[in-house]
């Protein structure tokens, strides 16, 4: 951002430039004692900003006079605004030009500065081999809750756990913490009145032992 206030600074008739960011610190060349004024001047701006853009207007600049200078404001993207001090005889369509340049390069590091942010935000990718002992163990943990639905279906169990698992995928993540909702799915096919309860001992059974 400090070459950018450069940037904008070296433009003729521009005396001062001050780039707010929300959230950060702003990056200005205004002297010390004008601090206060900035801030608050910014809150202000930020307000009419944010209330033309909620009646649909498209104004992303304002001027205030201040004596014998303007006091410019330029929207460049809705977490960052621009503030000028300038000369009255400024030309403001080299002005605006100069702006337009230091609009695209803003909006270009803010945006990778998002990327960042959310590639921080990201947790690490799951070593491979710890994904495939995770795989491995869901396996196991399948086949032996399919050979427990043998004991009330028989054969017929290959069938329906398939479709059951099927049914579960189609919902949760293939995890140990969402065996429990297979389990629940399963339990359906058998009888509520003698077989369920059975079951779903035995099955938690299976599926805490890892």
């Amino acid at each position: 951002m400090k070459n950018i206030l450069k940037s904008i600074s070296i433009l003729r008739g521009v005396d001062h430039a001050c780039i707010f960011q929300y959230g950060k610190e702003p990056v200005s060349n205004f002297p010390d004692k004008f601090n206060n004024s900035m801030v608050l001047s910014y809150d202000l701006i930020d307000q009419i900003f944010s209330a033309l853009k909620a009646i649909d207007k498209s104004h992303n600049e304002i001027y205030f006079s201040i004596s014998d200078k303007f006091l410019v404001a330029y929207s460049i993207h809705e977490k960052c605004i621009v503030l000028l001090l300038t000369e009255k005889k400024i030309n403001f369509p080299l002005l605006n030009m100069g702006i337009k340049s230091a609009r695209m390069k803003i909006q270009r590091l803010l945006k990778e500065e998002q990327k960042l942010e959310t590639l921080l935000a990201t947790p690490p990718p799951q070593p491979i081999e710890q994904k495939l002992t995770a795989n491995r163990e869901i396996q196991s943990l399948l086949a032996q809750l399919s050979e427990v639905l043998k004991q009330y279906l028989g054969p017929a169990a290959l069938f329906v756990f398939e479709n059951d698992v099927k049914k579960w995928n189609k919902t949760y993540v293939q995890s140990h913490e969402n065996l429990p909702h297979l389990i629940e799915i399963i339990k359906k096919e058998l009888d509520p009145k003698t077989e369920q309860k059975e079951f779903v001992q035995q099955a938690r059974a299976i599926i805490g032992r890892i």
